[in-house]
């Protein structure tokens, strides 16, 4: 499954998170550590990670089982993980901070409104400064607004969906579990996760 290039153009490749929903689609069965089979160096956007750790508020689709594990597994692998700061996380951050000094009062709550339109825009900003570092980028992104904003990107670099991921580890890597993940996932989400794109490709320049 996997398309290697000649040896004068091996680049080392990363993995870039820059939609929640890849780690809510793993985590949901508890496979995130798949994201660390093929040995690329593993990023998050810190918009990424403040959405899978934030409360969702009454009436949101609380799933906390899988909330947990996704905020627990970023703890334990803190120092496996590079989080990449946005100009909107950091802003989202800072409002974060002055609520809770303030007590948490409901009505100042930072809002999540429009956050993911204006984290995607910052994501694209900061995908194309880790453009400039050499590696194989490798965005698993299933958002098809996020989708949209990585194409505008018009970089050298491979997308992949999480389905198109799953494929892989069952197909490259022979992860147990792997060949049922998808069918689990669709279970766990009620048939709403998203089928992806069939044309996703899985292009991988092997590092040294």
């Amino acid at each position: 499954m996997i398309d290697r290039p000649d040896a004068s153009d091996i680049r080392t490749p990363r993995f870039l998170i820059m939609d929640n929903t890849p780690l809510s689609l793993l985590g949901c069965i508890e496979a995130l550590d798949w994201l660390f089979e093929p040995g690329c160096a593993v990023t998050i956007t810190d918009m990424v990670v403040a959405e899978a750790t934030r409360e969702p508020g009454e009436g949101k689709d609380q799933r906390r089982v899988t909330r947990t594990y996704v905020g627990a597994w970023l703890t334990k692998n803190r120092a496996r993980l590079t989080i990449l700061a946005t100009a909107e996380g950091a802003r989202y951050d800072r409002e974060m901070r002055l609520w809770e000094r303030a007590g948490k009062p409901d009505d100042l709550r930072p809002s999540w409104n429009d956050r993911g339109e204006r984290s995607l825009l910052a994501a694209v900003q900061v995908l194309k400064q880790a453009l400039l570092l050499g590696e194989e980028i490798i965005v698993i992104v299933d958002d098809r607004d996020a989708r949209d904003a990585v194409r505008a990107v018009r970089a050298d670099l491979t997308m992949m969906g999480t389905r198109t991921f799953i494929r892989w580890m069952d197909e490259d890597f022979g992860v147990r579990g792997a060949d049922t993940a998808w069918q689990a996932i669709r279970l766990a989400t009620d048939e709403t996760a998203d089928e992806g794109a069939e044309e996703d490709p899985v292009f991988v320049r092997m590092g040294p």
